[in-house]
């Protein structure tokens, strides 16, 4: 399939075609909304509204990196409008959602980045409030594009060769990785 109708938006980075299959924008990973007793991430209402407003009934095209399906059996695109604008791209640069590359899904990688600095300096969106700092350093994982809180059980168990060390939450994000969901830097 390379062509659908979004019929349905779940969240700010997960929709539903027209055929009632599951995409998980690629390449990105926006608030959560409320769960299992959790509260909603800030800005995760207005992630999933500008996605809507976006996406919902457009005809998309989906484009693919190399692994299509997730464990959740969700299909792994890039949706792009018929007016060439990466949903991907734009929840990015609106800091409505921040680079989430999980190897080897590397599409698109140097447009998002370039998305997320820009959005990140402009302290757009979740950029408000995602660097607050409450660390002397963060430790990256260059394998799995993650970082982590010195003291996270995950971070510590990284490779000597695979470790890289961040002064602050702004360099790792500038860099492209993303927070551990375990110890949430």
């Amino acid at each position: 399939m390379r062509e659908a109708l979004v019929a349905e938006v779940v969240d700010g980075d997960t929709v539903i075609l027209g055929a009632g299959q599951k995409v998980r924008l690629l390449g990105i990973d926006a608030p959560e909304l409320e769960r299992e007793g959790q509260p909603a991430d800030f800005l995760a209402h207005k992630a999933k509204r500008v996605l809507t407003d976006l996406a919902q009934g457009q005809r998309v095209r989906l484009e693919y990196d190399r692994l299509r399906y997730d464990r959740y059996g969700r299909i792994l695109a890039f949706l792009i409008l018929p007016d060439g604008t990466n949903l991907s791209r734009e929840m990015v640069r609106r800091g409505l959602a921040h680079v989430y590359t999980v190897p080897p899904n590397m599409g698109f990688r140097g447009d998002l980045l370039a998305a997320q600095r820009e959005a990140l300096e402009a302290r757009r969106g979740i950029w408000l409030k995602a660097l607050n700092q409450d660390e002397s350093y963060y430790i990256g994982n260059k394998r799995s594009l993650i970082f982590h809180r010195p003291t996270c059980p995950h971070g510590s168990q990284t490779a000597r060769s695979n470790r890289e060390h961040f002064r602050s939450i702004a360099d790792a994000y500038q860099q492209g990785y993303s927070p551990c969901r375990t110890c949430r830097p």
